[in-house]
């Protein structure tokens, strides 16, 4: 599991769109890691996460899982 996500940029603008399947699995198991330590009606969909495509990083409402989830970087790829 890296901590470095890769997005592509995509005709339409950047997004959140994964540079290939290795990547959105990568961030499948990222979530899946933090799950255990955070609250059970916290929520970590994709929606849920906060996408700072600005700074390059992701974060959440909820402190612990904007504290884990800062550990992870946005990188995108052209």
């Amino acid at each position: 599991m890296s901590n470095i996500i890769k997005l592509k940029y995509t005709d339409k603008g950047i997004g959140v769109n994964f540079y290939n399947d290795s990547e959105e699995n990568n961030y499948k198991e990222i979530i899946n890691s933090i799950k255990p330590l955070v609250s059970n009606n916290i929520s970590l969909g994709l929606s849920d996460v906060k996408w700072d495509l600005d700074n390059m990083k992701l974060g959440h409402a909820d402190p612990v899982a904007n504290n884990l989830l800062k550990k992870i970087s946005l990188q995108l790829i052209q």
